[in-house]
Protein backbone atom coordinates (compact mmCIF):
# COMPACT_ATOMS: atom_id res chain seq x y z
CA UNK A 1 0.00 0.00 0.00
CA UNK A 2 1.31 3.67 -1.12
CA UNK A 3 1.44 6.47 1.59
CA UNK A 4 -1.49 8.00 -0.45
CA UNK A 5 -3.32 5.21 -0.47
CA UNK A 6 -2.86 4.96 3.47
CA UNK A 7 -4.43 8.18 3.43
CA UNK A 8 -8.25 7.41 1.52
CA UNK A 9 -10.91 6.97 3.71
CA UNK A 10 -11.57 3.53 3.53
CA UNK A 11 -8.10 3.10 5.28
CA UNK A 12 -8.25 5.77 7.86
CA UNK A 13 -12.06 5.56 8.60
CA UNK A 14 -13.75 3.00 7.00
CA UNK A 15 -16.38 3.71 9.68
CA UNK A 16 -17.45 6.81 8.35
CA UNK A 17 -18.76 5.13 4.72
CA UNK A 18 -22.38 5.45 5.03
CA UNK A 19 -22.17 9.20 6.48
CA UNK A 20 -19.97 10.21 3.41
CA UNK A 21 -22.20 8.68 1.46
CA UNK A 22 -24.75 10.20 2.55
CA UNK A 23 -23.20 14.07 2.68
CA UNK A 24 -21.72 13.19 -0.95
CA UNK A 25 -25.26 12.62 -2.63
CA UNK A 26 -26.56 15.77 -0.89
CA UNK A 27 -23.70 17.97 -3.07
CA UNK A 28 -26.16 18.74 -6.35
CA UNK A 29 -23.35 17.36 -8.89
CA UNK A 30 -23.21 13.72 -6.53
CA UNK A 31 -26.98 13.39 -6.39
CA UNK A 32 -27.55 11.53 -9.66
CA UNK A 33 -24.93 9.20 -9.13
CA UNK A 34 -25.73 5.52 -8.49
CA UNK A 35 -24.62 3.57 -5.02
CA UNK A 36 -22.05 1.80 -6.17
CA UNK A 37 -19.98 4.59 -7.85
CA UNK A 38 -20.44 6.52 -4.44
CA UNK A 39 -19.20 3.91 -2.95
CA UNK A 40 -16.13 3.59 -5.12
CA UNK A 41 -15.45 7.56 -4.88
CA UNK A 42 -15.90 6.79 -0.72
CA UNK A 43 -13.21 3.90 -1.23
CA UNK A 44 -10.71 6.82 -2.86
CA UNK A 45 -11.42 10.16 -1.20
CA UNK A 46 -9.32 11.68 1.61
CA UNK A 47 -9.07 14.89 3.12
CA UNK A 48 -6.19 17.87 2.06
CA UNK A 49 -5.92 20.68 4.94
CA UNK A 50 -4.07 23.52 3.07
CA UNK A 51 -2.16 26.09 5.07
CA UNK A 52 -1.62 29.82 3.59
CA UNK A 53 0.17 29.82 0.05
CA UNK A 54 0.32 26.39 -0.13
CA UNK A 55 0.14 25.05 -3.75
CA UNK A 56 -2.33 22.36 -4.46
CA UNK A 57 -1.45 21.64 -8.33
CA UNK A 58 1.48 23.02 -10.20
CA UNK A 59 1.52 24.24 -13.52
CA UNK A 60 2.71 21.51 -15.57
CA UNK A 61 1.85 18.76 -12.99
CA UNK A 62 0.36 15.57 -14.16
CA UNK A 63 -2.62 14.90 -11.14
CA UNK A 64 -4.77 12.55 -10.22
CA UNK A 65 -7.66 13.98 -7.83
CA UNK A 66 -10.72 15.80 -8.73
CA UNK A 67 -11.38 17.93 -5.56
CA UNK A 68 -13.79 19.72 -3.47
CA UNK A 69 -13.47 22.71 -1.88
CA UNK A 70 -14.99 22.56 1.85
CA UNK A 71 -13.77 25.69 3.19
CA UNK A 72 -10.98 28.22 2.61
CA UNK A 73 -10.01 30.84 -0.67
CA UNK A 74 -7.80 29.11 -3.58
CA UNK A 75 -6.80 31.63 -6.16
CA UNK A 76 -5.74 30.19 -9.62
CA UNK A 77 -2.45 31.79 -11.92
CA UNK A 78 -1.81 31.67 -15.16
CA UNK A 79 1.79 32.04 -16.59
CA UNK A 80 2.11 35.16 -18.97
CA UNK A 81 4.21 35.49 -22.11
CA UNK A 82 6.70 37.02 -20.05
CA UNK A 83 6.84 34.58 -17.51
CA UNK A 84 5.06 36.34 -15.05
CA UNK A 85 2.27 34.64 -13.09
CA UNK A 86 -1.19 36.59 -12.78
CA UNK A 87 -4.49 35.69 -11.13
CA UNK A 88 -7.50 34.66 -13.43
CA UNK A 89 -9.82 33.08 -11.27
CA UNK A 90 -10.99 32.34 -7.48
CA UNK A 91 -12.36 29.11 -6.06
CA UNK A 92 -14.05 30.86 -3.21
CA UNK A 93 -17.65 29.17 -2.60
CA UNK A 94 -18.04 25.75 -0.69
CA UNK A 95 -18.96 22.75 -2.71
CA UNK A 96 -17.08 24.19 -5.86
CA UNK A 97 -15.74 21.37 -7.99
CA UNK A 98 -12.46 21.45 -10.02
CA UNK A 99 -9.20 19.56 -11.32
CA UNK A 100 -11.70 17.70 -13.90
CA UNK A 101 -8.45 18.15 -16.47
CA UNK A 102 -6.57 15.00 -14.73
CA UNK A 103 -9.44 12.85 -16.68
CA UNK A 104 -7.23 13.72 -19.73
CA UNK A 105 -4.48 12.91 -18.76
CA UNK A 106 -2.37 15.73 -19.33
CA UNK A 107 -0.67 18.73 -17.85
CA UNK A 108 -2.47 21.45 -15.91
CA UNK A 109 -2.07 24.76 -17.65
CA UNK A 110 -2.77 26.76 -14.34
CA UNK A 111 -1.16 26.91 -10.50
CA UNK A 112 -3.61 26.76 -7.77
CA UNK A 113 -2.57 28.27 -4.23
CA UNK A 114 -4.74 28.41 -0.58
CA UNK A 115 -5.00 31.75 0.21
CA UNK A 116 -5.65 30.81 4.32
CA UNK A 117 -6.10 27.65 5.80
CA UNK A 118 -8.22 25.44 3.73
CA UNK A 119 -10.45 22.22 3.95
CA UNK A 120 -10.93 19.97 0.77
CA UNK A 121 -11.68 16.63 -0.26
CA UNK A 122 -9.43 15.12 -3.34
CA UNK A 123 -11.43 11.92 -5.12
CA UNK A 124 -8.48 9.74 -7.01
CA UNK A 125 -10.47 8.95 -10.35
CA UNK A 126 -7.22 7.08 -11.74
CA UNK A 127 -8.92 3.27 -10.39
CA UNK A 128 -11.48 4.39 -13.45
CA UNK A 129 -10.78 2.35 -16.82
CA UNK A 130 -8.66 4.44 -19.18
CA UNK A 131 -11.39 5.29 -21.78
CA UNK A 132 -7.98 6.86 -23.61
CA UNK A 133 -6.73 3.20 -23.96
CA UNK A 134 -9.92 2.31 -25.44
CA UNK A 135 -10.32 5.57 -28.24
CA UNK A 136 -6.66 4.68 -29.51
CA UNK A 137 -6.75 1.00 -28.93
CA UNK A 138 -10.00 -0.81 -29.54
CA UNK A 139 -9.08 -4.35 -29.47
CA UNK A 140 -8.54 -3.19 -25.24
CA UNK A 141 -12.23 -2.42 -24.74
CA UNK A 142 -13.88 -3.85 -21.88
CA UNK A 143 -17.34 -5.32 -21.53
CA UNK A 144 -19.44 -2.32 -22.36
CA UNK A 145 -21.17 -1.99 -18.86
CA UNK A 146 -17.59 -1.27 -17.34
CA UNK A 147 -17.54 2.10 -18.54
CA UNK A 148 -20.89 3.28 -16.93
CA UNK A 149 -18.91 4.60 -14.14
CA UNK A 150 -17.09 6.43 -16.72
CA UNK A 151 -20.02 8.01 -18.34
CA UNK A 152 -21.46 9.09 -15.12
CA UNK A 153 -18.42 10.86 -13.65
CA UNK A 154 -17.37 12.33 -17.06
CA UNK A 155 -21.23 13.89 -17.01
CA UNK A 156 -20.49 15.39 -14.06
CA UNK A 157 -17.36 16.66 -15.10
CA UNK A 158 -18.44 17.93 -18.10
CA UNK A 159 -21.56 19.83 -16.46
CA UNK A 160 -19.25 21.35 -13.66
CA UNK A 161 -16.88 22.76 -16.87
CA UNK A 162 -20.16 23.84 -19.01
CA UNK A 163 -21.17 25.78 -16.41
CA UNK A 164 -18.18 27.61 -15.65
CA UNK A 165 -17.21 28.36 -19.72
CA UNK A 166 -21.09 29.51 -19.83
CA UNK A 167 -20.31 31.46 -16.62
CA UNK A 168 -17.07 32.85 -17.89
CA UNK A 169 -18.60 33.93 -21.45
CA UNK A 170 -21.48 36.02 -19.45
CA UNK A 171 -17.92 37.69 -17.81
CA UNK A 172 -16.07 38.43 -21.41
CA UNK A 173 -19.14 40.32 -22.24
CA UNK A 174 -18.94 42.39 -19.00
CA UNK A 175 -15.22 43.13 -19.39
CA UNK A 176 -15.69 44.03 -23.33
CA UNK A 177 -18.52 46.07 -22.24
CA UNK A 178 -15.82 48.01 -19.63
CA UNK A 179 -12.99 48.49 -22.32
CA UNK A 180 -15.73 49.66 -24.70
CA UNK A 181 -16.85 52.21 -22.78
CA UNK A 182 -13.71 53.37 -21.15
CA UNK A 183 -12.46 53.82 -24.77
CA UNK A 184 -15.20 56.15 -26.41
CA UNK A 185 -14.47 58.63 -23.27
CA UNK A 186 -11.10 59.72 -24.63
CA UNK A 187 -11.20 62.27 -21.11
CA UNK A 188 -12.64 59.66 -19.34
CA UNK A 189 -15.20 62.62 -19.01
CA UNK A 190 -18.17 60.09 -18.04
CA UNK A 191 -18.94 58.84 -14.88
CA UNK A 192 -19.26 55.54 -13.92
CA UNK A 193 -22.87 55.09 -13.36
CA UNK A 194 -23.37 54.26 -17.14
CA UNK A 195 -21.15 51.22 -17.32
CA UNK A 196 -22.16 49.89 -13.12
CA UNK A 197 -25.68 50.60 -15.23
CA UNK A 198 -24.52 48.32 -18.22
CA UNK A 199 -23.14 45.45 -16.66
CA UNK A 200 -26.19 45.42 -14.52
CA UNK A 201 -28.89 45.44 -17.05
CA UNK A 202 -26.59 42.89 -18.79
CA UNK A 203 -26.62 40.65 -16.10
CA UNK A 204 -30.53 41.17 -15.46
CA UNK A 205 -31.41 40.46 -19.02
CA UNK A 206 -29.60 37.37 -19.34
CA UNK A 207 -30.78 35.79 -15.34
CA UNK A 208 -34.63 37.09 -16.29
CA UNK A 209 -34.18 39.67 -13.31
CA UNK A 210 -35.31 42.95 -15.25
CA UNK A 211 -37.47 45.04 -13.77
CA UNK A 212 -41.23 45.26 -15.39
CA UNK A 213 -40.47 49.12 -15.51
CA UNK A 214 -38.02 48.87 -17.97
CA UNK A 215 -41.43 47.39 -20.23
CA UNK A 216 -38.35 45.14 -21.85
CA UNK A 217 -41.28 43.55 -23.95
CA UNK A 218 -41.75 46.69 -26.34
CA UNK A 219 -37.74 47.33 -26.23
CA UNK A 220 -37.33 43.98 -27.32
CA UNK A 221 -39.61 43.58 -30.67
CA UNK A 222 -38.83 46.74 -31.94
CA UNK A 223 -34.69 45.32 -32.25
CA UNK A 224 -35.94 42.02 -32.89
CA UNK A 225 -38.19 43.09 -36.00
CA UNK A 226 -36.05 42.26 -38.61
CA UNK A 227 -34.93 38.39 -37.05
CA UNK A 228 -38.81 37.72 -36.25
CA UNK A 229 -39.52 36.41 -40.15
CA UNK A 230 -39.70 32.50 -39.73
CA UNK A 231 -39.02 32.06 -36.46
CA UNK A 232 -41.94 31.08 -34.78
CA UNK A 233 -39.94 30.43 -31.61
CA UNK A 234 -38.79 34.10 -30.99
CA UNK A 235 -42.41 35.40 -31.98
CA UNK A 236 -43.69 32.80 -29.64
CA UNK A 237 -41.30 34.03 -26.91
CA UNK A 238 -41.65 37.55 -27.10
CA UNK A 239 -45.73 37.77 -27.06
CA UNK A 240 -45.35 35.84 -23.72
CA UNK A 241 -46.27 38.14 -20.45
CA UNK A 242 -44.41 38.64 -19.08
CA UNK A 243 -41.23 38.73 -21.46
CA UNK A 244 -39.05 35.71 -19.86
CA UNK A 245 -34.93 37.30 -20.95
CA UNK A 246 -33.34 34.59 -20.08
CA UNK A 247 -35.27 32.13 -22.77
CA UNK A 248 -34.48 34.83 -25.66
CA UNK A 249 -31.55 34.88 -24.63
CA UNK A 250 -30.59 30.93 -25.15
CA UNK A 251 -32.55 31.35 -28.02
CA UNK A 252 -30.64 33.76 -29.41
CA UNK A 253 -27.58 31.16 -28.65
CA UNK A 254 -29.36 28.57 -30.44
CA UNK A 255 -29.60 30.92 -33.29
CA UNK A 256 -26.39 32.26 -33.48
CA UNK A 257 -24.93 28.35 -33.48
CA UNK A 258 -27.03 27.52 -36.50
CA UNK A 259 -25.44 30.33 -37.98
CA UNK A 260 -28.73 32.75 -38.16
CA UNK A 261 -27.22 36.11 -36.93
CA UNK A 262 -24.71 38.08 -38.38
CA UNK A 263 -22.92 39.29 -34.76
CA UNK A 264 -24.83 38.32 -31.51
CA UNK A 265 -22.33 39.86 -29.54
CA UNK A 266 -22.99 43.04 -31.79
CA UNK A 267 -26.63 41.91 -31.12
CA UNK A 268 -26.43 41.91 -27.81
CA UNK A 269 -24.74 45.05 -27.17
CA UNK A 270 -27.44 46.96 -29.23
CA UNK A 271 -30.28 45.07 -26.58
CA UNK A 272 -28.45 46.22 -23.63
CA UNK A 273 -28.01 49.86 -24.31
CA UNK A 274 -31.47 50.29 -24.99
CA UNK A 275 -32.59 48.70 -21.89
CA UNK A 276 -29.93 50.52 -20.04
CA UNK A 277 -31.32 54.19 -21.56
CA UNK A 278 -34.98 52.92 -20.72
CA UNK A 279 -33.15 52.01 -16.35
CA UNK A 280 -31.03 55.23 -16.73
CA UNK A 281 -34.40 57.12 -16.32
CA UNK A 282 -35.83 54.91 -13.34
CA UNK A 283 -34.80 55.46 -9.77
CA UNK A 284 -34.52 52.02 -8.56
CA UNK A 285 -31.33 51.60 -11.39
CA UNK A 286 -29.79 54.80 -10.70
CA UNK A 287 -30.24 55.58 -6.49
CA UNK A 288 -26.97 53.67 -6.03
CA UNK A 289 -25.09 54.56 -9.23
CA UNK A 290 -22.12 56.53 -9.48
CA UNK A 291 -20.18 55.26 -14.41
CA UNK A 292 -17.46 55.74 -19.09
CA UNK A 293 -15.38 52.10 -25.12
CA UNK A 294 -13.40 50.47 -27.71
CA UNK A 295 -12.17 47.57 -30.10
CA UNK A 296 -13.84 44.11 -28.77
CA UNK A 297 -10.77 41.99 -27.93
CA UNK A 298 -11.82 38.93 -29.55
CA UNK A 299 -14.76 37.78 -28.09
CA UNK A 300 -15.45 34.01 -27.44
CA UNK A 301 -19.43 33.19 -28.04
CA UNK A 302 -20.95 30.54 -26.52
CA UNK A 303 -22.09 29.06 -30.02
CA UNK A 304 -18.08 28.67 -30.92
CA UNK A 305 -18.58 26.05 -27.61
CA UNK A 306 -21.61 24.30 -29.30
CA UNK A 307 -20.30 23.82 -32.35
CA UNK A 308 -17.38 22.61 -31.58
CA UNK A 309 -18.90 19.76 -29.08
CA UNK A 310 -21.38 19.28 -32.31
CA UNK A 311 -18.65 18.87 -35.11
CA UNK A 312 -16.26 16.46 -32.66
CA UNK A 313 -19.76 14.57 -32.41
CA UNK A 314 -19.92 14.01 -35.56
CA UNK A 315 -16.63 13.06 -36.37
CA UNK A 316 -16.83 10.82 -33.91
CA UNK A 317 -18.60 8.42 -35.76
CA UNK A 318 -20.44 7.15 -32.43
CA UNK A 319 -24.02 7.92 -33.87
CA UNK A 320 -25.54 5.27 -35.14
CA UNK A 321 -27.84 7.46 -37.59
CA UNK A 322 -27.81 10.88 -38.24
CA UNK A 323 -28.20 13.70 -36.26
CA UNK A 324 -29.08 17.28 -37.69
CA UNK A 325 -27.82 20.22 -35.30
CA UNK A 326 -31.05 21.39 -34.83
CA UNK A 327 -31.76 18.08 -32.90
CA UNK A 328 -28.53 18.32 -31.52
CA UNK A 329 -29.06 21.66 -30.14
CA UNK A 330 -32.62 20.79 -29.26
CA UNK A 331 -31.21 18.41 -27.07
CA UNK A 332 -28.20 20.16 -25.63
CA UNK A 333 -29.75 23.59 -25.11
CA UNK A 334 -31.89 24.09 -21.75
CA UNK A 335 -33.72 27.17 -21.36
CA UNK A 336 -30.83 28.68 -19.35
CA UNK A 337 -27.89 26.73 -20.35
CA UNK A 338 -26.51 23.59 -22.13
CA UNK A 339 -27.17 20.62 -20.29
CA UNK A 340 -25.34 17.49 -20.89
CA UNK A 341 -27.34 15.49 -18.61
CA UNK A 342 -30.00 16.34 -21.08
CA UNK A 343 -27.90 15.68 -23.97
CA UNK A 344 -27.01 12.44 -22.85
CA UNK A 345 -31.37 11.40 -22.15
CA UNK A 346 -31.72 12.76 -25.59
CA UNK A 347 -29.40 11.01 -27.24
CA UNK A 348 -30.39 7.82 -25.46
CA UNK A 349 -33.74 8.03 -25.98
CA UNK A 350 -33.75 8.63 -29.32
CA UNK A 351 -31.63 6.11 -30.37
CA UNK A 352 -28.15 7.87 -31.62
CA UNK A 353 -26.25 6.60 -28.97
CA UNK A 354 -26.42 3.03 -27.31
CA UNK A 355 -23.28 2.22 -25.72
CA UNK A 356 -21.77 2.95 -22.60
CA UNK A 357 -18.05 3.80 -23.76
CA UNK A 358 -20.06 5.91 -26.88
CA UNK A 359 -21.59 7.75 -24.19
CA UNK A 360 -18.29 8.11 -22.04
CA UNK A 361 -16.86 8.88 -25.13
CA UNK A 362 -19.02 11.78 -25.60
CA UNK A 363 -19.12 13.13 -22.33
CA UNK A 364 -14.89 13.29 -22.16
CA UNK A 365 -15.21 15.29 -25.78
CA UNK A 366 -16.98 17.48 -23.75
CA UNK A 367 -14.75 17.77 -20.94
CA UNK A 368 -11.83 18.47 -23.66
CA UNK A 369 -13.28 21.50 -25.46
CA UNK A 370 -14.58 22.95 -22.56
CA UNK A 371 -10.97 22.65 -21.05
CA UNK A 372 -9.57 24.20 -24.17
CA UNK A 373 -11.99 26.90 -24.39
CA UNK A 374 -11.73 27.95 -20.15
CA UNK A 375 -8.09 28.22 -21.57
CA UNK A 376 -8.99 30.58 -24.04
CA UNK A 377 -11.58 32.51 -22.06
CA UNK A 378 -9.23 32.96 -18.68
CA UNK A 379 -6.27 34.09 -20.84
CA UNK A 380 -8.73 36.73 -22.54
CA UNK A 381 -10.06 37.59 -18.96
CA UNK A 382 -6.46 38.18 -17.48
CA UNK A 383 -5.47 40.28 -20.82
CA UNK A 384 -8.45 42.34 -19.91
CA UNK A 385 -7.78 42.87 -16.13
CA UNK A 386 -3.88 43.40 -17.13
CA UNK A 387 -5.14 46.54 -19.58
CA UNK A 388 -7.73 47.63 -17.06
CA UNK A 389 -5.20 47.38 -14.03
CA UNK A 390 -3.04 49.74 -16.03
CA UNK A 391 -5.35 52.29 -16.75
CA UNK A 392 -5.24 54.82 -13.71
CA UNK A 393 -8.96 54.96 -13.29
CA UNK A 394 -10.95 55.53 -10.19
CA UNK A 395 -12.06 51.71 -9.20
CA UNK A 396 -15.36 50.94 -7.05
CA UNK A 397 -16.53 47.94 -4.98
CA UNK A 398 -19.64 46.29 -5.56
CA UNK A 399 -21.54 43.44 -4.15
CA UNK A 400 -22.74 40.39 -6.37
CA UNK A 401 -26.24 39.27 -6.16
CA UNK A 402 -26.71 36.71 -2.68
CA UNK A 403 -26.48 33.05 -3.71
CA UNK A 404 -29.31 31.14 -3.28
CA UNK A 405 -27.92 27.66 -2.28
CA UNK A 406 -25.38 29.53 0.45
CA UNK A 407 -27.63 28.18 3.65
CA UNK A 408 -27.96 24.91 2.48
CA UNK A 409 -24.22 24.39 1.59
CA UNK A 410 -23.14 25.52 4.82
CA UNK A 411 -25.14 22.79 6.62
CA UNK A 412 -23.18 20.11 3.78
CA UNK A 413 -19.79 22.50 4.19
CA UNK A 414 -20.56 21.27 8.33
CA UNK A 415 -21.24 17.71 8.29
CA UNK A 416 -18.13 17.35 6.07
CA UNK A 417 -16.23 19.26 8.22
CA UNK A 418 -17.19 17.03 11.06
CA UNK A 419 -16.42 14.12 9.20
CA UNK A 420 -13.29 15.36 8.86
CA UNK A 421 -13.05 15.87 12.31
CA UNK A 422 -13.65 12.13 12.78
CA UNK A 423 -11.05 10.80 11.23
CA UNK A 424 -8.35 13.36 13.46
CA UNK A 425 -7.03 14.27 16.57
CA UNK A 426 -8.12 17.05 18.82
CA UNK A 427 -4.44 18.26 18.26
CA UNK A 428 -4.89 18.53 14.30
CA UNK A 429 -8.21 20.40 14.25
CA UNK A 430 -6.93 23.27 12.63
CA UNK A 431 -10.70 23.69 10.67
CA UNK A 432 -13.31 25.49 12.23
CA UNK A 433 -16.27 22.92 12.41
CA UNK A 434 -19.10 26.14 11.68
CA UNK A 435 -17.64 28.00 9.02
CA UNK A 436 -18.44 31.77 10.16
CA UNK A 437 -21.61 33.71 9.46
CA UNK A 438 -20.84 35.74 6.35
CA UNK A 439 -22.38 36.76 3.47
CA UNK A 440 -21.75 34.55 0.63
CA UNK A 441 -18.65 35.59 -1.33
CA UNK A 442 -18.53 36.70 -4.56
CA UNK A 443 -18.29 34.13 -7.57
CA UNK A 444 -14.58 33.31 -8.98
CA UNK A 445 -13.65 35.59 -11.61
CA UNK A 446 -16.70 37.89 -10.06
CA UNK A 447 -13.99 38.88 -7.32
CA UNK A 448 -11.48 39.63 -9.71
CA UNK A 449 -14.19 42.14 -11.77
CA UNK A 450 -15.50 43.30 -8.74
CA UNK A 451 -12.88 46.18 -8.22
CA UNK A 452 -14.18 47.70 -11.65
CA UNK A 453 -17.65 48.06 -10.86
CA UNK A 454 -18.19 44.73 -12.56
Amino acid sequence: MTEIQANYLMNTAPELKKSFIKTLKKIVHFSRLPEELLLQLCRYSRFFVLEDGETLVKKGSFGQNIYILIQGRLEVFLTNDSGLEEQVDVIYNPLRIFGEQCILGEPSNTSIKARGKGLLIGIDISALPDIVDGLENPDNLLEDETYRQNKDMYMIFADVLNNRVNRLIKDQYKLVQKILILHQSKEYRYSWKQNILLSTVFNEFSQNLLSPNIESHTILETTFKPYLSGNDKLNDLLKCRPVNTQHIYMELVRLDAMGKLLSMSVLVMEIVQKLAAKASDLDEYTKQLEFQSHNLPGIIPLSKYLDAVYNELIDSKILVKTLSKEQFLEGFLSDIRPDPFALEIYLREGGWIMQQFNMAHLMYTICQICIIIEFELNSMIAGCISYLNNISSPRQNTQSSLNKDYELNSLIVTEIIDLHHQTIGDEDKVIEKHPPDTSPAQTDVENLLADFGL
